[in-house]
């Protein structure tokens, strides 16, 4: 019995001895080692890159001014004054007359649309409407405002040309009409025109020579 006292005196020592061993290993452990602090250093966000603006704005505004040079090279200077229309003071439009052209009814949606939103604006009475006819090639009606009948506008297959630098030119002062600017090929310089007159005696339009719209 005597041992047996002598013993658990000793077991327990050994056993509180062995716990604080592990707890001081456990705490060693959740220390942070100088490798965590040199990553966590490390991962700290960058610095903010100050970026000039300014510079950049200048850079933006001389590429915006280059393509705007680029997009005005090619221009046309044609002698509308040589053929000016009647001075007309726009009040109202004439309801449309269908019957003053065979062909107009077959494009009466486009033609409605475009008449009820627009205003005259070639030879001085007239509102055009022009639209596609396929491939290279476009097509148009013209009415007058003073009393609603349809025109043909010279366009078409006529008129058409494969490599073509600009189409139906006009305005609202002239009697002039540029139905097309054509090329031979792309890589062609000299260009050729289909230019005509409106003559509003006649209600027609009259070719002209390349030699008189320029």
């Amino acid at each position: 019995m005597r041992i047996k006292r002598l013993l658990i005196p000793l077991i327990a020592s050994a056993l509180f001895s062995c716990k604080e061993k592990r707890a001081k290993v456990e705490n060693k452990d959740l220390q942070p080692s100088a490798t965590d602090t040199v990553e966590t250093v490390a991962a700290a966000p960058p610095e903010e890159i100050k970026t000039d603006t300014a510079s950049l704005k200048k850079s933006e505004s001389i590429q915006s001014g280059e393509l705007e040079t680029e997009q005005h090279t090619v221009s046309y200077d044609f002698a509308f004054n040589k053929f000016p229309s009647a001075n007309y003071k726009f009040i109202k439009k004439a309801k449309l007359d269908f019957s003053s052209d065979e062909g107009a009814y077959n494009f009466r949606t486009r033609i409605k649309e475009a008449y009820a939103a627009g205003s005259p604006d070639f030879a001085s009475y007239y509102i055009t409407v022009i639209f596609g006819c396929g491939a290279s090639c476009i097509m148009g009606m013209m009415v007058d405002v003073r009393d609603g009948k349809i025109y043909s506008l010279p366009l078409g297959e006529e008129t058409s040309c494969l490599f073509a630098e600009d189409r139906a030119i006009f305005n609202v002062d002239s009697k002039l009409f540029i139905a097309g600017i054509c090329k031979e090929s792309p890589e062609a310089e000299n260009v050729y025109y289909h230019a005509f007159v409106w003559n509003e005696e006649k209600k027609a339009f009259e070719k002209v020579d390349e030699k008189v719209i320029k």
